[in-house]
């Protein structure tokens, strides 16, 4: 009798151990929620710009708060702990300026524009450890709007911009020397690039794109030399540079022919090795101020921005390199545009401030990637079609940040208590049996 009970016993703990086994299954395997609230910057920003330093945390440094104001603040995110601290402040205001992580670990932040007519030439070097901002040498002319990279051999370049506040684009760009805390002007671009972007290549060169001809940079050779021809010359785009090497080109005004100078949801390639350029899929909208941010997986995360009636989008895409392919990853909470966007250590995507419906936020929002290939991460492919996103598409997920590191729960994860309920009620009727048996013995 007791070797019966026993067998009884093991069969029906072995059929719960496999429901729960199966319960916890579904929830590993069941896509992440894609985007989720996290705690909100001390202070509104736009058209600031945001560094991750190399222990993980974001630094957003200066842009303009809700009312327009420019600033010199600066803050710190920490992502375990989903918090802001407001650190040192910089030593003057600026907005549109550019932000660098240089290999000692500080930041050089430099240019940008206290006001209309306020161009600035100046530069500042953040350092994380002593928190404490530093002057460092300025430029030789003041830029607003310009462009920053990081160069192979620890300096930084940047180039183009405005020099007065008028609209005069600038020709030249320079190249700063941590080590010697000084600027070295550099040879002058052949075609003045306006909103222009910077990519650094794997040769080392360094990829220029803007409103006229595309250019390659050789720092070794100080010199420039003709990137090949695209469709659309374009301006306010991103540029972001895919793992095979080469360099996606998204969105931004370009005159694709159907007159004016409008936002295009157009992309091109760029292959170094060719020195050439193909036609991308098309995005599922038209967007300039956007976002995009490489993800560890490979694939492209291009979020909100300015669509070409005018109004910012919350609308989301990812692009998938292997397959020439858009998908809609999810929406904002709100339309978004002049924001910043971070990828953290584990994966995810930090976006911060911005603006939108006619107000500048303190609000900040984060993205985790579903896998490649769930259901999720396929919600409407687009090789060339500009489809509207479905109504679950644009619902956000307003939830707390503990939601971000999640799966979304499926149907046999919410079920699955049921499931167990009558093995746990055969376990205990049996049990009840036994024992009263045992007590007529």
């Amino acid at each position: 009798m007791i070797w019966r009970f026993r067998e009884v016993v093991k069969s029906l703990l072995s059929a719960l151990a496999l429901t729960f086994m199966l319960a916890r299954l579904t929830s590993v395997s069941a896509a992440p929620d894609q985007w989720s609230a996290a705690a909100p910057t001390n202070i509104p920003r736009g058209n600031d710009t945001a560094t991750v330093l190399p222990g993980g945390k974001v630094l957003v440094v200066g842009g303009d708060d809700n009312g327009g104001k420019r600033l010199a603040s600066a803050e710190l995110y920490d992502p375990l702990s989903n918090s802001w601290t407001l650190v040192a402040s910089m030593g003057t205001v600026r907005h549109f300026h550019t932000a660098t992580l240089l290999e000692n670990g500080k930041v050089l932040v430099a240019g940008g524009s206290t006001g209309p007519g306020g161009i600035l030439a100046s530069a500042e070097l953040y350092d994380p450890v002593t928190n404490r901002w530093s002057a460092a040498a300025s430029m030789s002319t003041p830029r607003a709007y310009a462009s920053a990279v990081l160069l192979a051999n620890g300096r930084v370049m940047v180039s183009g911009g405005i020099r007065s506040g008028r609209g005069d684009g600038n020709l030249t760009a320079e190249v700063y020397d941590p080590d010697g805390n000084r600027w070295s002007l550099v040879a002058s671009n052949p075609q003045i690039q306006g909103g222009q972007s910077l990519t650094l290549l794997g040769s080392g060169e360094v990829l220029m794109v803007g409103t006229s001809l595309p250019q390659l940079y050789d720092p070794d050779s100080d010199s420039w030399s003709s990137a090949g021809t695209m469709a659309f010359p374009r301006h306010t785009h991103t540029a972001t540079l895919l793992n095979d090497g080469r360099v996606l080109i998204a969105g931004g005004f370009a005159d694709t022919g159907a007159g004016g100078n409008p936002q295009t949801d157009t992309t091109e390639i760029y292959d170094p090795a060719a020195n050439g350029w193909a036609r991308g899929a098309t995005m599922t909208a038209t967007r300039a101020f956007h976002t995009a941010t490489l993800l560890t997986d490979g694939r492209v995360l291009v979020v909100g921005g300015e669509k070409a009636t005018g109004p910012y989008l919350a609308t989301t895409e990812l692009y998938d390199p292997a397959a020439n392919r858009w998908s809609l990853a999810g929406s904002l909470s709100g339309p978004r545009g002049a924001h910043t966007a971070s990828l953290l250590p584990d994966g995810r995507v930090l976006v911060t401030g911005g603006s939108g419906s006619g107000e500048t936020y303190a609000s900040t929002e984060i993205y985790e990637p579903a896998p490649p290939g769930s259901a999720a991460s396929t919600q409407s492919p687009s090789a060339g079609s500009s489809a509207a996103p479905s109504p679950a598409a644009t619902n956000a997920i307003g939830a707390s940040p503990l939601a971000a590191s999640r799966g979304r729960l499926s149907i046999l994860e919410n079920v699955w208590p049921f499931l167990a309920a009558p093995v746990l009620l055969l376990l205990a009727i049996v049990s009840f049996r036994l024992v009263r048996r045992q007590r007529r013995i």
